[in-house]
C-alpha cells in the first residue's frame, strides 16, 4: 500500500525574481486601490471557489513572458515618431493655443469661458487625452481641474509619475452643458493632432470613448477598446475610463489601474 506521500508530485519552484515581482504588483495594487478609494471587492460564488477550493499547480510562464514582451517594446521606433513630428510646419504650442482661443469654428464657442489648451511640455513620456472640459476646467482655465484632476493625481502617482511629467490635452476645448457632437469633435480634432506632432509623447493614453474612437477611427465601445495598446503614428495608444467617468463608477477603477500597469511597464521599456 502506498502513503498519500508518494503520489504526491510537487509543483515547480517559483523562480525568486518572478516571485519578487509578483509581490512588487501586489503591493502597487494595494496602494493604488487604497489611493483612489476601493476598500474592497463584493464576494462573488466564483471568488469563494477561488478562495475555498485548491487550484491546480502551474507551471511559471516567466520565460514565456520574457520572449514574448520584448518584440512589443520596439514596436514604437522612435525614428517615425520624429519624422512624424519634423513634417509638421513651423508652429509652436503658444502659437497653437492662440489660435484655439480664437477659434469659433462650431457654437460651443458661445457658452465657454475660455478654450481649454493643453498643460505640460512637449518631448515628455505620456500625453493624456480626454473627451471635453467639465465645469471645473472651465473655472479654472486648466484641463484636469477639481475633484477629477485630483483623482487623476493619486493614479499617476500610483505608477510613480506626476503632472511634470506628462502633457495633458483634450479632444474638445469648450465646455457646455450638452456633450460634445460630431460638430465639435470634427472642429477640434485638427488642434489635437497637431499638438500630438508637437508634444511627440513616448505614449498616449486616450481616458474616454470620443478621444479613443476618434484617433484610432472607429465605432468600438471604449470596453472593447481598452486593456491593450493600439498604434496611432507610431506611437502606442492604450484607451480607458476617464477620472470623471471612475467618480460616477467606481466599480471600473480596477479595469483602469490593469491600464495603468500596461502604460508603467511600457515607458519603463521604452
Amino acid at each position: 500500500m502506498t502513503t498519500p506521500d508518494e503520489n504526491y508530485t510537487a509543483p515547480p519552484p517559483i523562480p525568486a525574481q518572478a516571485a519578487l515581482e509578483f509581490l512588487h504588483d501586489i503591493r502597487q495594487l494595494v496602494a493604488f486601490q487604497q489611493a483612489i478609494g476601493i476598500e474592497g471587492y463584493p464576494r462573488t460564488p466564483e471568488l469563494a471557489r477561488f478562495l475555498t477550493e485548491p487550484q491546480p499547480p502551474t507551471a511559471p510562464a516567466r520565460p514565456q513572458t520574457k520572449t514574448a514582451s520584448r518584440p512589443e517594446t520596439i514596436r514604437t521606433p522612435p525614428a517615425r515618431r520624429q519624422s512624424t513630428a519634423a513634417a509638421m510646419p513651423n508652429t509652436t504650442l503658444t502659437e497653437l493655443y492662440a489660435e484655439m482661443q480664437a477659434c469659433q469654428r462650431c457654437p460651443r464657442h458661445q457658452s465657454r469661458s475660455k478654450a481649454i489648451t493643453g498643460e505640460g511640455t512637449t518631448r515628455v513620456k505620456l500625453l493624456i487625452i480626454t473627451d471635453a472640459p467639465s465645469v471645473e476646467d472651465d473655472y479654472s482655465g486648466l484641463p484636469m481641474s477639481g475633484e477629477p484632476g485630483q483623482l487623476l493625481d493619486k493614479m499617476l502617482g500610483a505608477i510613480g509619475l506626476s503632472r511634470d511629467a506628462v502633457h495633458l490635452s483634450l479632444l474638445t476645448r469648450c465646455h457646455a452643458e450638452e456633450p460634445p457632437g460630431k460638430e465639435a469633435v470634427d472642429a477640434c480634432l485638427p488642434f489635437l493632432l497637431k499638438e500630438i506632432m508637437l508634444v511627440v509623447p513616448t505614449v498616449i493614453c486616450a481616458m474616454g470613448p470620443l478621444a479613443a474612437q476618434k484617433l484610432l477611427r472607429t465605432n468600438k465601445p471604449l470596453s472593447q477598446l481598452r486593456g491593450r495598446f493600439h498604434d496611432f503614428q507610431g506611437i502606442p495608444l492604450i484607451p480607458t475610463f476617464s477620472p470623471e467617468f471612475l467618480l460616477k463608477n467606481p466599480e471600473m477603477k480596477k479595469a483602469t489601474w490593469l491600464d495603468l500597469q500596461m502604460i508603467q511597464k511600457k515607458l519603463q521599456t521604452a
